[in-house]
């Protein structure tokens, strides 16, 4: 997995049509780790924290599924061009080992289709480098191409 800036891909030339600041991404503290363009795949990152927790202790679905969202917005960002933009459309997410206070979550994340108006996304997290997912996702993404 190349890293995002070596092969010319940084979220400011994808992001020319997304001005409002992230400032939900800002809180849930995400991270872009690399992308591989050629094959059309992202790893995103999260340091679980005490706010990301649920009544019960164990990290909320909601961070699970707002980190899912966004990591797979990095594999569909392996396929834009400066001026191009997405938006979620569906997203679905299986829930399947809890998460605990002080994990560190990989998002893995691959494009399985691309059309001209939408991109379906799959995917993983793990924890702490398990080789078993903790959650899984599949995504629906609208594209909207600046040509």
């Amino acid at each position: 997995m190349e890293h995002e800036k070596e092969k010319g891909l940084d979220q400011k030339h994808v992001m020319e049509h997304f001005q409002h600041p992230d400032k939900f991404g800002e809180w849930m503290g995400y991270r872009i780790e690399g992308f591989d363009t050629e094959n059309k795949k992202a790893v995103t990152g999260l340091s679980i924290r005490e706010d990301h927790l649920s009544p019960a202790g164990k990290v909320h679905g909601g961070v699970i599924s707002g980190f899912l969202d966004y990591a797979c917005g990095a594999a569909v960002f392996t396929t834009m061009g400066k001026g191009d933009f997405c938006s979620t459309v569906e997203l679905k997410v299986n829930y399947l080992r809890p998460i605990n206070l002080g994990d560190e979550i990989k998002g893995k994340t691959a494009i399985i289709f691309e059309g001209k108006k939408i991109c379906v996304v799959h995917g993983f997290i793990y924890v702490n480098d398990s080789e078993k997912p903790s959650a899984m996702v599949t995504g629906t993404f609208n594209l909207v191409r600046a040509k």
